[in-house]
């Protein structure tokens, strides 16, 4: 599959931002805490939700779309054992060890995939269920567990890992007694998990922090939760409108993105945010966003990757592309992952001029990118290549666009949407 993009035309119009995929992944996963019936409002249909859903649906729950509304009741879950082969496409499914051991006190399930931007190992995963109480083993490309003790009450991550914090805070949600997570990662995602989680009943504070304390609950209810919009798709869409010189107005839920606002007028975009508290269709309170490239982009000098609150590496690739036909030098420096600057062979095919040494990317901006035939290596790298696509003369072509898909929801017709010409082919 590929997804072929027209570039040249600055962009203009109004968007609507999705709901956050790196929220709604670990809020799957916890509904397994759950006998009643949740609802997750804004949930976006892309991928990696499906992957998650089929393996809700392998254990016995009930799973069912209304617009976009994903409804789930899981009070039929029996099993603990995940062996579908979604398991080892998305990384989130690692997720689901947390909450089948909190509802069932055993989990095995297929080592989790996902994108190839580095090893990204579980072992913090591991120690962390070890010290509460856990016994862990592998067999074969499975990891199996079980509850054995009582366990320790304090955790220290010795990195803010998100997605260990995201296993331990479901793991600890039905557990006997206090829980406290130490170094715990504090991304907005974090705290939007713990919010959708008290709303279910939950007992946790300290989220947003590096401390977070969870008092063990005996159930959890069902819950009508809606989904804020995401920082990231709005950080793609928001780079396509000042990469092309154009002017977009985004709707956002929940959230202001203050942060990533930042950013984009670091790189010499105009940035407005209109009042708040307006509510659309469907009575939801939105916000509005304006952002315009009619300045041109400005070089960074640095940017480093980081846990929250510094720059995202979701977020990385995106500058990579953006910053390639800025006015001067950027420097980025990846501290995460490290494979993340593979999507610089690609932009140089369009020509772009980025070196890359080690962690370290020095962009030097160029007058024009033109297009070619690049290939996505991971969800960010094909989201980075659409932004570079729509500031380049000519026709690109994303091959292996279907990683793209597991994050972002129909983004063809995003694009389209904003005047940036695109189309999908086989």
């Amino acid at each position: 599959m590929y997804i072929e993009v027209e570039g040249g035309s600055r962009a203009a119009g109004e968007l609507t931002i999705q709901g956050a995929k790196n929220a709604v992944l670990p809020m799957i996963a916890a509904t397994v805490l759950c006998r009643e019936t949740i609802v997750l409002e804004r949930c976006p249909k892309i991928y990696d939700v499906d992957a998650m859903i089929s393996i809700l649906r392998q254990i016995g729950a009930d799973v069912k779309w209304d617009g976009d509304c994903l409804t789930i009741n899981a009070d039929g879950v029996e099993g603990c054992e995940i062996t579908r082969k979604e398991a080892g496409e998305v990384r989130a499914s690692i997720l689901f060890v947390g909450s089948l051991l909190g509802r069932n006190h055993r989990a095995c399930i297929c080592l989790p995939g996902g994108c190839s931007i580095g090893a990204r190992p579980i072992d913090f995963h591991i120690q962390a269920f070890e010290k509460l109480g856990a016994a862990m083993s592998q067999e074969g490309s499975k990891i199996c567990c079980a509850v054995e003790r009582r366990g320790e009450e304090e955790v220290t991550l010795p990195y803010p890992s998100v997605g260990a914090t995201e296993n331990i805070i479901l793991y600890s949600a039905l557990r006997t007694g206090r829980t406290v997570l130490r170094n715990a990662a504090r991304e907005p995602e974090i705290v939007e998990l713990c919010c959708f989680m008290r709303s279910m009943g939950a007992c946790i504070s300290g989220d947003g922090t590096d401390t977070i304390h969870i008092r063990g609950v005996e159930r959890l209810h069902g819950t009508t939760y809606q989904l804020k919009s995401d920082r990231i798709v709005f950080l793609t869409y928001a780079a396509m409108a000042a990469a092309t010189g154009g002017e977009v107005r985004f709707r956002v839920y929940g959230d202001t993105f203050e942060r990533e606002q930042g950013y984009l007028r670091e790189a010499g975009c105009r940035v407005e945010a209109e009042d708040t508290g307006g509510t659309g269709e469907t009575d939801f309170p939105y916000s509005w966003i304006r952002v315009s490239g009619a300045d041109g982009i400005r070089a960074v000098p640095y940017l480093r990757t980081g846990p929250y609150p510094e720059f995202p590496t979701d977020a990385q690739s995106l500058f990579l592309a953006f910053l390639s036909k800025a006015y001067g030098e950027s420097t980025l420096e990846e501290s995460v992952f490290e494979n993340r600057f593979l999507v610089a062979a690609q932009l140089r095919k369009m020509g772009a001029d980025i070196e890359v040494a080690g962690q370290h990317a020095l962009v030097r901006g160029v007058t024009r990118l033109h297009g070619g035939i690049v290939r996505a290596t991971d969800l960010r790298s094909g989201a980075a290549l659409m932004v570079a696509a729509a500031m380049s003369e000519g026709v690109t072509r994303i091959e292996d666009s279907h990683l793209i898909l597991r994050g972002y929801e129909d983004p063809v017709n995003q694009m389209n949407q904003i005047g940036v010409e695109a189309r999908y082919g086989k």
